[in-house]
Order: C-alpha cells, then sequence, then structure tokens
C-alpha cells in the first residue's frame, strides 16, 4: 500500500495536470486530422502525420510548461522525438492489431474501415499514458 502511495503522489502532481491540458487539446487536434486525412492518406499516414504536427507543439509546451525542463535543448529534443516514435509504434501498432482481432470476434458487423478508425482512438489513449511516462521521466530530465 505504501508504494503505490508512493507511486501515486510521484505522478499525481502539477505537470501531470498541465500535460494533460495540453495532451488534450493535442489529441484533439490530432484525432480530428486523422480522422479528416484518413481517407487520403490511410491509418499509417494519416496518423504519422498528425502526431509530427502535433509532437512539435507538445515539445514546446511540455518542455516549458508541463515538467520546466532546464535540460539541454539538443538533448531534451532528441530524447522527446525518441519517446514519441517509441510511443506512437507501440500504441498504434498494438491497436491496429489488437483492436479489429478484437472487433472480428465480437463485433463482426463492423466495417473494416469503421474498425481502423476506432482503433485510432485505442492507440491515443494507449500513446497518451506512455508518452507521459516517457516525457516525465526520461525526456525532460537535466
Amino acid at each position: 500500500m505504501r508504494l503505490f502511495k508512493k507511486l501515486f503522489s510521484f505522478f499525481w502532481d502539477r505537470s501531470l495536470l498541465i500535460f494533460l491540458i495540453i495532451g488534450g487539446l493535442n489529441t484533439l487536434v490530432s484525432m480530428v486530422g486523422s480522422q479528416l486525412l484518413y481517407g487520403a492518406l490511410g491509418y499509417w499516414g494519416a496518423t504519422a502525420l498528425m502526431f509530427t504536427v502535433c509532437s512539435v507543439f507538445s515539445f514546446i509546451f511540455n518542455r516549458k510548461y508541463s515538467f520546466e525542463s532546464k535540460a539541454p535543448l539538443l538533448q531534451s529534443a532528441v530524447r522527446f522525438s525518441v519517446v514519441i516514435a517509441v510511443c506512437y509504434l507501440i500504441s498504434f501498432g498494438l491497436s491496429d492489431f489488437l483492436v479489429p482481432m478484437f472487433m472480428g470476434r465480437f463485433f463482426p458487423a463492423v466495417s473494416t474501415d469503421w474498425q481502423a478508425r476506432i482503433a485510432m482512438l485505442v492507440a491515443q489513449v494507449i500513446f497518451t499514458a506512455c508518452n507521459y511516462l516517457g516525457q516525465r521521466l526520461w525526456a525532460f530530465k537535466e
């Protein structure tokens, strides 16, 4: 129980709240953009483009406001890019694999187009959690 309290108090602070506000706005822009671009660019093209665009803003605002990082700019940028890339590949790869499998088994009437759209939404949730941990624990460490 004490370990849970320590973990909770470590992660539940001002940085998480600001991260969630910035992330919420970025997620909204990314989800809307991904859904709009899905028809033209497909699953990977739409999500990759929107994550690239939104990641630039995320880096600037999270470095300054969420984590108030004083780490060297280049070091932070490289680490942030690694975190974004790894979280993107894990969350969207898992979601692209698991959601269609789940939907096909339990909701076979749902079209593959809608399965991909649902997978994008599920991936956003996974990405947000992984991204916060990566930024908090590594990307913006001094």
